[in-house]
């Protein structure tokens, strides 16, 4: 594997890009080609965008506003009601969800952690509603498509949803992560989406594939992006060379299992059995 330290695509950005791939599922690989016979992803011209802390850029389409570009987050809405947020990050903690309430600690919601990736993405979704003061949205997911990983680097998943809006139905296409909970029982869920008007949104989706591949994040910033939210205790040798180098091994297996497995898209005969893979671990 090559060095953790290289520069590279946030990880959810390439599971994003597969949403709008040959290889979707059926009801996502539908909107994409409507819309791509009308208006190709290649011919989008995008405006370059750093957000002002460095900590990200992305591509803006023509007619587009950035709302927010902070964190390695980007948000920018467009034409007719249509939005894309790109690594918007929800730190949750373990315990039964109760809409409308913050989770303690700093957290911004409890949610079982068991839960599946269409559960924690409905409870994320309703949550924003009753922050909003909004009526609880009706969800239906047309598509979830899981992404295949060791456990120990999470879930992830895209997918493609109904909801229901104050506004009108609204079509929701993205990719969501569900990381590892933590010693403190909490655990980051980070999200890249786009949305829609329903009636809209097949023309929206090549947009959208455009400015979810243009996405891009610092290593370093990525690395702690989706670091555990509560830091590891002490290893038992302290902080000597003996007690630090565990720690620091399992670090850049997980930082390079993500990079090869979700991030480049490597099958099992490309991926070392540390990584869930079939080949010799390095």
């Amino acid at each position: 594997m090559q060095p953790t330290t290289r520069s590279i695509i946030l990880l959810i950005i390439a599971i994003a890009a597969c949403l709008f791939s040959s290889g979707a599922s059926s009801t996502a690989a539908t909107a994409q080609q409507n819309a791509a016979s009308a208006s190709p992803t290649a011919s989008i011209k995008l405006q370059p965008y750093t957000a002002p802390d460095q900590s990200a850029s992305a591509g803006v389409p023509s007619g587009w506003t950035v709302t927010n570009g902070t964190q390695t987050v980007i948000q920018m809405t467009g034409p007719q009601g249509a939005e894309i947020v790109l690594g918007k990050t929800f730190i949750a903690r373990n315990a039964a969800f109760q809409a409308g309430q913050h989770g303690t600690g700093g957290a911004d919601l409890s949610m079982p952690y068991s839960a599946n990736l269409e559960q924690k993405m409905t409870m994320i979704l309703q949550q924003g509603a009753a922050l909003g003061g909004m009526p609880t949205p009706l969800i239906t997911f047309t598509s979830a498509t899981p992404i295949q990983l060791p456990p120990a680097l999470g879930q992830c998943g895209r997918f493609v949803l109904n909801a229901t809006s104050p506004k009108g139905p609204l079509m929701i296409m993205g990719a969501f992560c569900s990381l590892p909970l933590d010693s403190a029982g909490i655990f980051k869920n980070i999200l890249i989406e786009a949305q829609a008007p329903s009636s809209v949104a097949p023309q929206d989706a090549p947009i959208a594939s455009a400015v979810f591949a243009s996405y891009k994040i610092p290593a370093a910033m990525l690395q702690k992006k989706v670091a555990p939210f509560t830091a590891p205790p002490m290893p038992a040798g302290g902080v000597g060379a003996a007690g630090i180098l565990p720690g620091l091994k399992a670090s850049n297996t997980f930082a390079d299992c993500f990079d090869e497995s979700v991030i480049r898209g490597y099958g099992p005969s490309q991926l070392p059995q540390e990584c869930g893979g079939r080949l010799p671990n390095p």
